[in-house]
């Protein structure tokens, strides 16, 4: 089954985009993630951050998922430098992380985890701790 199309405002695909250029992770799941996601984000959806549903994944959402691992909920998908797993903070840039980021509430999304390919439900999407604009620096 083929996801939906990622809907992404023009600063956040950039900036993604140019992480995961300037990436040399070397778990091969998370570079196989990081293309994949890399190349849904080349055939996204762009609109302006005020044209954006309220309920996308972007970077700082706080989700709700569902998956064959169990239910997570309270994940904040976030930037690098700003993860930290005991706070559930969850880089865009792990293998969850990638898999979530431009979808909508309610969507269902086939990744390949690190266990194998698995279905994703993104029960929840909660922006309410979203930035106006996405930071460009890496500090």
């Amino acid at each position: 089954m083929e996801n939906p199309r990622l809907v992404i405002s023009a600063k956040e695909r950039e900036l993604i985009m140019a992480w995961i250029i300037g990436s040399t992770p070397a778990d091969v799941s998370i570079r196989d993630s990081l293309d994949k996601l890399y190349t849904e984000l080349e055939q996204a959806e762009i609109r302006a951050e005020y044209e954006l549903p309220k309920d996308v994944v972007r970077v700082n959402s706080i989700v709700t998922i569902q998956s064959p691992s169990g239910r997570k909920e309270g994940l904040q998908v976030v930037m690098p430098l700003e993860a930290d797993l005991k706070a559930n903070k969850l880089s865009v840039f792990t293998v969850m992380g990638s898999a979530l980021v431009g979808y909508r509430e309610g969507t269902t999304i086939n990744w390949k985890l690190p266990k194998g390919e698995e279905t994703i439900y993104l029960e929840k999407v909660d922006n309410s701790k979203v930035k106006n604009e996405v930071s460009s620096t890496r500090n």
